[in-house]
């Protein structure tokens, strides 16, 4: 009897095993959910639609997936709930970029929110495309730029130019400007005087008594400026020698960047002399 009772109680649970309905595959659940969003039972089609899509979507196809977002945004549409609408149109469009929904099927309200949507989505992608093509080529051409050398050629005759030209070529700005207003200012003098001085008695016209002592005395001074001259020429052509270099290897300036890779300018103050009515002045300028 007790074998008896152990096969009649095995035969009942099985029968109850297989009496009880199976569970619904993801498939027929969205199929239940596509009833209810026809008979507009939206409260019926949230909750099945929800629990196939989160936490994890449970449906195997994208397009799927994609109608099941669609549908849970319209039921929450028609339920007032427009915040979990915009956002389930955003899970739907973001699968679907350039898909349109025609207005047979879904309320035109409910189409107008899920263009807009996607409209906006369409230009961000398109702005967000731009912005890494733009940050992309930059970041290319920062890596050209640094990678780039400039080889500047210098020519061998500027060092024998007077007023500083060797010291500039050789990028000695200080010493350059010296030499440009020595020899100019020597220069000028020792050449201004004996412009005056021929313009007054002629190149070899007679010097009045009266004049002599203080045409002589110029004289001296046209002679020393000019040999301060040729002194300081002589001096600028043995510096530029010393310092020149038929070729220079240096990495490219910003001056070679476009413009939106270029730093911001720095603001800057300076003071200049002005004249003005009766005297002079300063000016101050502000350049940024």
């Amino acid at each position: 009897m007790p074998a008896l009772t152990r096969a009649l109680a095995a035969l009942a649970l099985v029968a109850t095993v297989l009496a009880a309905p199976a569970a619904a595959s993801p498939a027929e659940e969205m199929n239940t959910a596509r009833d209810a969003f026809r008979r507009r039972d939206w409260q019926a089609a949230m909750p099945i639609l929800s629990s196939l899509l989160y936490p994890t979507p449970r449906l195997s196809s994208e397009e799927d997936i994609y109608e099941a977002h669609l549908l849970l945004g319209m039921s929450a549409y028609e339920s007032n709930d427009r915040l979990t609408a915009t956002r389930e149109f955003e899970e739907a469009i973001v699968l679907q970029l350039e898909r349109k929904l025609g207005t047979g099927v879904f309320s035109d309200d409910a189409v107008a929110l899920y263009e807009e949507r996607r409209q906006a989505l369409v230009e961000k992608y398109r702005l967000d495309a731009e912005k890494r093509a733009l940050a992309l080529e930059r970041e290319k051409y920062r890596r050209l730029v640094e990678a780039m050398v400039i080889v500047e050629k210098r020519d061998y005759y500027v060092n024998f130019i007077p007023f500083g030209a060797g010291q500039f070529q050789n990028k000695q700005l200080k010493k350059g400007i010296f030499f440009a207003t020595a020899q100019g200012v020597t220069g000028a003098v020792s050449a201004g005087i004996w412009m005056y001085l021929v313009g007054s008695y002629g190149l070899s016209g007679t010097v009045p008594n009266a004049d002599a002592n203080d045409v002589r005395r110029l004289q001296q001074i046209e002679i020393g400026a000019g040999a301060a001259f040729l002194g300081l020429a002589a001096w600028g052509i043995v510096d530029a020698l010393v310092n020149y270099k038929p070729s220079i290897v240096r990495k490219p300036d910003e001056s070679l960047l476009p413009p939106d890779l270029k730093p911001a300018p720095r603001s800057t103050t300076r003071l200049a002399p002005t004249p003005l009515p009766g005297g002079g002045g300063v000016v101050m300028t502000w350049e940024f």
